[in-house]
């Protein structure tokens, strides 16, 4: 935060527009990083949301002048910075909670929190007894809030390497064509188009291959109605679908290169 007066901050209190403005500009920063901070989640930062909930702590910073008991600059910013995330936080869950109950979504955040902001290894802990205690969720409702907390189905779990080298995934070998003109769509509206195109797209796909092999790729990242278990899970992904455990490994790599083909299969015929 940029230097702020005692002055300043009074006159602030008082409702002087030029003190104001002066409260606003010394907080920005700090809104902008928070912002893009409760934005984030599974490594990736939503513009839409970070700009809703920059906007959030503004209106935030302008209540805090008229709640604000204190004197100093220094207790002024403690005040508002605590504030920021409070609200920040509530808006973020507000708008990621969609489908599930406060009580699971916070037992979800608990685990997530445990999980070091892993949130699939959040949905697992959600549901271990061991670690949430009577707290702990069905497998069914913990994956349900992952869903619910991430927004959608996360499909950026990578399939393999192009011919430069770089990794690709499930969600990259998705090419939108839009009927609608880019600038008169939102950037929300514009993501949330892609990711269930996607989905569909994705699920057109797993449908169309064999049933292990169409499993355990979507164990691979959580698509429903299988739940997540990665790579690191295998024997119990074997006992819950009755794979032979050696043939996990196996089926996950041939799964990968058979949904590569009908995807770019899929796409040449589109183009053609």
């Amino acid at each position: 935060m940029i230097s702020l007066s005692e002055a300043q901050l009074s006159a602030a209190k008082d409702h002087d527009l030029a003190a104001v403005a002066a409260v606003v500009s010394a907080t920005e920063e700090r809104i902008q990083q928070l912002a893009r901070k409760y934005a984030t989640g599974s490594g990736r930062t939503d513009p839409s949301l970070t700009e809703d909930l920059a906007q959030t702590g503004r209106i935030a910073v302008w209540e805090c002048l008229g709640r604000f008991n204190g004197h100093t600059v220094a207790e002024f910013f403690t005040y508002v910075d605590r504030t920021l995330k409070g609200v920040m936080s509530d808006t973020r869950k507000e708008q990621t909670r969609q489908g599930v109950s406060r009580s699971v979504a916070a037992v979800f955040e608990a685990a997530l929190s445990m999980a070091e902001g892993n949130p699939y290894e959040a949905e697992r802990m959600a549901a271990d007894p061991a670690a949430m205690g009577d707290r702990r969720l069905s497998r069914e409702t913990a994956y349900a809030a992952r869903l619910s907390w991430q927004g959608v189905e996360f499909l950026d779990a990578p399939l393999g390497e192009g011919e430069t080298g770089e990794t690709f995934t499930l969600a990259d070998r998705l090419a939108v064509q839009e009927d609608v003109p880019v600038d008169l769509l939102e950037p929300g509206d514009y993501e949330r188009e892609r990711r269930k195109r996607t989905s569909i797209r994705v699920r057109q796909t797993l449908a169309r291959m064999s049933w292990d092999q169409s499993t355990v790729l979507m164990a691979l990242t959580g698509i429903a109605p299988v739940s997540y278990y990665g790579t690191e899970h295998d024997d119990q992904l074997a006992a819950d679908h009755r794979i032979p455990r050696n043939m996990v490994r196996i089926t996950r790599s041939k799964a990968k290169d058979r949904f590569a083909e009908i995807w770019e299969a899929d796409e040449k015929r589109q183009a053609g």
